[in-house]
């Protein structure tokens, strides 16, 4: 009996034997795989990481030739160059003095004029007769009334009586007015009014460069806007060196608007000031104004095709703002320096002072400039596919057997092939860093 128990015991013992090895080779299985899984994880994700490191990313700018409809007064290849002077009594308001010490002749005049005021229609022959394009800026007769609808009509006769050519930048800034709706059911309506009395007219909705983004909901619709513009008063943030010393933040601002309209509406910085003087240290960064003067316009010729006019507002606002609220001096006239870094970047054929009367509606190509990155290895560039599907519009492009690459969830395409294999032509300018296929 004992015998028998002790061979049952013997063979328990056994089977528990076996059955803890199986045991053991599971877990140690389990863990490999889960090693090898962990590993394979991290060679995908290294490939991933190690793809952006390979891969430069550059800030070349793609430039694509594309075709629209021009606007009415939109000149096809050049930027219009304009001034604000009739707050400057150093020139005595007069158009021939700012331009023999700019040596520029402008193409475009400014002035202010509230909704029902008197037309100026002398100040306006005047401009006609020097062939120059009057530009009104139509603020409201009450800021806390601005939507008044009888005057619209009266208005309208007054600007479309010669059938001159007139720019009128229609309530700008328009977060000031409060409700957006009421806002865009008035200027519609006084673009529709000014359309059947003022056909002549060019309308311009425009923005402050510090709200672009919250002014969207105030843009009143493509069929109501002819030009589409900002206001851009760069005051002098004494407190923030960067500020002081570079355009940076500008263009990260217009380039939002910039890549929003580019291939809807003609671009205006309808009223520009660079500020040399702060009030609130007495401090002048004269310099540093000119460089940023130079700067501005230089970028606006090389990178910016679609922004068609450029309108500089030279005052003084400690002298001109009402009841001293007014910290800044934007004159271009007051400093030499100043005035040669203006006079050298303004004075070539881009920047023109010709109006187009004659291409409205007519088709001409121009340049679109990409919103996405490029990278680089090798000397070789790849381009995004968000590129081909939501800016490039060309069907059934051919980009079988195309060298590509992944990173951040994107498809990135070998530009030479590309352009190779569907007849492109690229131009690569290493020295301003631009790319234009056509």
């Amino acid at each position: 009996m004992w015998q028998k128990y002790h061979m049952k015991e013997g063979i328990s013992v056994k089977r528990l034997i076996i059955h803890m090895i199986f045991f053991c080779f599971i877990i140690t299985a389990c863990q490999m795989s889960q090693k090898d899984m962990q590993q394979a994880t991290y060679n995908q994700e290294d490939k991933l990481t190690l793809n952006e490191y390979l891969y430069e990313k550059t800030n070349y700018k793609l430039f694509i030739n594309k075709e629209k409809s021009l606007e009415l007064y939109e000149p096809p290849n050049n930027c219009y160059i304009g001034a604000y002077i009739l707050s400057n009594p150093d020139l005595n308001f007069e158009i021939d003095n700012f331009e023999e010490i700019t040596k520029k002749s402008h193409g475009i005049y400014l002035r202010n004029l509230k909704l029902g005021k008197p037309f100026p229609i002398e100040w306006v022959l005047e401009c006609t007769a020097k062939m120059k394009t009057p530009f009104i800026i139509v603020q409201p007769p009450s800021i806390d009334y601005p939507y008044q609808d009888f005057l619209l009509e009266e208005t309208a006769r007054a600007f479309g009586e010669y059938y001159i050519p007139i720019f009128v930048e229609f309530y700008p800034d328009p977060q000031q007015y409060g409700n957006s709706k009421e806002y865009k059911e008035f200027f519609n309506k006084a673009r529709n009014i000014f359309n059947k009395y003022a056909p002549n007219v060019a309308f311009v909705w425009s923005v402050n460069y510090k709200n672009i983004k919250d002014s969207m909901p105030y843009y009143p619709g493509d069929d109501f806007v002819d030009w589409v513009a900002i206001n851009l008063y760069d005051m002098l943030d004494v407190e923030n060196k960067d500020d002081v010393i570079d355009n940076k933040d500008i263009f990260n601002e217009i380039d939002f608007f910039y890549f929003l309209f580019q291939d809807k509406k003609p671009i205006m910085i309808s009223q520009l000031g660079i500020s040399h003087y702060s009030k609130q240290n007495h401090g002048y960064y004269v310099d540093e104004a000119a460089k940023k003067i130079e700067d501005f316009y230089k970028k606006i010729k090389i990178y910016y095709p679609q922004i068609k006019t450029v309108n500089y507002m030279d005052f003084d606002n400690i002298e001109v703002a009402p009841e001293e609220m007014g910290y800044d001096n934007f004159k271009i006239t007051a400093h030499k320096n100043l005035l040669e870094s203006y006079i050298s970047v303004v004075n070539n054929e881009y920047f023109t002072d010709s109006l187009d009367t004659q291409n409205h509606g007519q088709k001409a190509h121009y340049w679109f400039v990409s919103y996405y990155p490029i990278y680089k290895k090798d000397n070789e560039f790849f381009i995004s596919d968000k590129v081909l599907e939501y800016e490039w519009n060309i069907k059934n492009l051919n980009l079988e057997e195309i060298d590509s690459i992944k990173i951040n969830d994107s498809t990135y395409y070998l530009l030479s092939k590309l352009a190779r294999d569907n007849g492109f032509n690229i131009i690569i300018n290493d020295k301003d860093k631009i790319i234009k296929v056509n």
